[in-house]
């Protein structure tokens, strides 16, 4: 079965990753991250900035990638958020920051010919959210709605994990189930460490069970070091094979060993 598989990064390692039409039918870049702080670390209520290396993600090394592989559909997400507690979802006021946020966005995507990456969707991935869940819901929501009916975007998504899930992502996601394309479950953020292969298998069927439908949901995991207590890449990689092939999942990401180094950099 082909499948999808979403890589996040900061920087152009996607160049590195073996890619092959025997397995994948589409390959996602995830830019990590659009923020709405300043660079101060201050909330801007909305107006997006790019935190991702500019240097090396490229117009010029996104066409060259495509060229690389021309077998396999390649797409490209601005993912919105962050990881971890900083940079948390904490709009000052609803309707502003949908107005600030659609339009940060939209100048980002697509009214910057300097950077232009033919940017098909964006993926939102707060870990840390002080709001309630209804400004929640609203913000991102409508956000969504606005960049897909101007045109901006054709796709979007969002990663929930367990600590948000019930009370925020799912919330979304069941009154915008028509505008979200993808969910991407985080499973490195899980209270209980998952050890086991089918474990991690029994969790992806109860999220099929009692939230998202199988067709939208990938399997989401950290390769940072610091992410291995909670599931290691053996029980990963064995898991995510049988939620690909036999739960018959649409796809897997995985986020890459440079999410802390970028942190590093831009403290």
């Amino acid at each position: 079965m082909l499948s999808i598989f979403r890589q996040y990064t900061f920087d152009d390692s996607f160049e590195q990753v073996f890619i092959s039409s025997k397995f994948l039918k589409e390959y996602q870049i995830a830019l990590t991250f659009a923020t709405d702080y300043d660079q101060n670390n201050l909330p801007t209520n909305g107006i997006f900035r790019v935190n991702w290396d500019t240097t090396k993600v490229t117009p010029e090394s996104i066409t060259h990638f495509k060229k690389q592989h021309p077998e396999v559909n390649i797409k490209v997400y601005i993912s919105i958020g962050n990881r971890g507690t900083t940079f948390p979802f904490s709009p000052q006021n609803n309707k502003s920051w949908i107005l600030n946020a659609t339009k940060s966005l939209t100048n980002i995507i697509k009214n910057n010919k300097d950077y232009n990456l033919q940017v098909d969707g964006i993926d939102v991935l707060y870990e840390n959210i002080e709001a309630s869940p209804v400004d929640f819901v609203e913000c991102i929501g409508q956000l969504i709605k606005n960049l897909k009916e101007n045109g901006v975007i054709k796709e979007a998504s969002i990663s929930p994990s367990f600590a948000l899930n019930n009370d925020f992502y799912f919330l979304l996601y069941r009154a915008y189930s028509n505008q979200i394309d993808w969910v991407d479950y985080q499973f490195q953020n899980e209270v209980v460490p998952v050890f086991a292969p089918n474990k991690l298998v029994e969790l992806y069927d109860e999220l099929v069970l009692e939230f998202y439908p199988r067709k939208k949901l990938f399997a989401g995991y950290s390769a940072e070091n610091e992410d291995w207590a909670t599931l290691s890449p053996i029980v990963f990689f064995l898991g995510g094979m049988n939620i690909l092939k036999k739960r018959k999942g649409p796809g897997i990401s995985i986020h890459y060993h440079n999410y802390y180094q970028q942190n590093s950099n831009n403290e």
